[in-house]
């Protein structure tokens, strides 16, 4: 029998640090990738004084560099956690915070994965082993 790469289910728990991707495949085992944001910590400078920085007679904040930097860094994490959804028939999206439904507009974007049945809920943050569980029990609804 010939396996169907389109009938792969996956399970995404995602917030801004970390995302866990279940993917099962029919009449298989599944797979477990954890996946994390590669955001540098903030640098410090010796002699710092003040988080405000002087330049021709103007005020910069270094508050707003410092967001559209995490913005940055986490638009390229919800891209490479969307990148390991290939073949999707079915993808469930869970996890605290709106991480998740930026990774729901970025799945949405794909032109390869538009006839997919998405799901999207909250959920507290979980191990790996309570997700594996709870991924279980989508696929085991989704299949039932």
């Amino acid at each position: 029998m010939k396996k169907n790469l389109h009938d792969l289910q996956f399970a995404i728990w995602i917030d801004s640090q970390k995302a866990m991707v279940i993917w099962d495949e029919p009449g298989g085992p599944h797979h477990l990738e954890i996946l994390h944001n590669e955001l540098p910590a903030r640098e410090r400078f010796e002699g710092e004084e003040t988080n405000k920085t002087g330049l021709f007679r103007t005020t910069l904040n270094d508050e707003s560099h410092r967001q559209n930097r995490e913005n940055e860094y986490l638009q390229k994490f919800v891209e490479n956690v969307a990148a390991k959804v290939r073949y999707a028939h079915t993808i469930y999206i869970i996890g605290p915070g709106d991480t998740r439904y930026l990774l729901q507009n970025e799945l949405e974007g794909h032109k390869d994965l538009r006839n997919i049945t998405l799901h999207n809920a909250p959920a507290h943050h979980l191990t790996a082993e309570e997700f594996e569980r709870e991924a279980r029990s989508l696929f085991q609804t989704e299949n039932a």
